[in-house]
């Protein structure tokens, strides 16, 4: 566990040395989400109180619902891009190879390469929350700590099984990554972060069933928004928990398969 804990930390510094030439980058990101939120708050303001009962649920404000919406349904985008993209940036460097053909596992070295990734993301949805707080006076205070946090465990983890596969894709494909295409571009839509579910026609609602992040934007609004406690949310929590126990184990293994094909085919460092 010690030398674990010192590779993961090795890889974080690499990053954070990389990575600190580009602040403009982590800024850009910030200011864009910031605008998302004045989009919405001006959307809100549109809407009466309990004007749309598909809102009652979580409140009946509609700029609360979405300032949790886009925080976390980006927090979960940037899972599902970190991996293939640090995947894809070793290969383009010509460095794929030599990281995956050391002593160091192929499936760990895939998830220590995203832990900055991770980090950073995880401060900017903390700052896009105090920015819906502090800018637009969004109540949070009824927010059921230990119920959000369990929830958010378990979603990150399912979203990094998802990451770990567009990686696969990545390693397989080289260029084009049909999960986080598909997870990515409709996931967000399908799972209700800017509107709710309710009012999409039928067949987009049962398709919305399928996609993991409409049960964690659920969980979540009513874990922040309504202080809903573990025992209140445990069916979605059930179903994200059956979800990541199946997938973490399962990505692992597609993603080390797709390496040792890569090796046997002598394609890992094509691109």
């Amino acid at each position: 566990m010690k030398r674990l804990f010192h590779k993961a930390l090795a890889f974080i510094k690499r990053d954070f040395a990389i990575e600190s030439g580009y602040q403009a980058a982590f800024i850009m990101g910030l200011v864009e989400s910031i605008m998302l939120l004045v989009i919405f708050h001006f959307i809100g303001q549109l809407l009466a109180p309990k004007s749309s009962g598909s809102l009652s649920r979580y409140g009946s404000r509609y700029f609360p619902f979405a300032l949790v919406g886009v925080a976390f349904a980006r927090y979960f985008d940037l899972m599902l891009r970190m991996f293939s993209e640090s995947i894809r940036q070793a290969q383009v460097t010509g460095c794929l190879e030599a990281m995956l053909c050391s002593q160091t596992g192929c499936v760990t070295i895939v998830l220590m390469s995203s832990l900055y990734s991770l980090i950073t993301g995880a401060v900017q949805l903390i700052l896009i929350l105090l920015g819906g707080v502090v800018l637009f006076g969004v109540d949070l205070s009824h927010m059921n700590i230990s119920a959000t946090l369990l929830v958010l465990f378990i979603s990150v983890a399912i979203f990094v099984a998802f990451g770990v596969l567009s990686a696969s894709a990545i390693v397989w494909l080289k260029k084009g990554d049909p999960i986080t295409w598909v997870l990515g571009g409709f996931g967000s839509i399908l799972g209700g972060a800017y509107f709710p579910v309710d009012v999409m026609p039928v067949w987009m609602q049962k398709l919305s069933f399928l996609v993991p992040i409409t049960y964690s934007l659920d969980a979540l609004r009513l874990t922040i928004l309504r202080g809903d406690s573990i025992a209140s949310v445990a069916r979605p929590i059930m179903t994200l928990t059956v979800l990541a126990v199946i997938l973490l184990p399962a990505s692992a293994a597609i993603f080390a398969a797709a390496v040792r094909n890569g090796r046997k085919e002598g394609t890992l460092m094509q691109y």
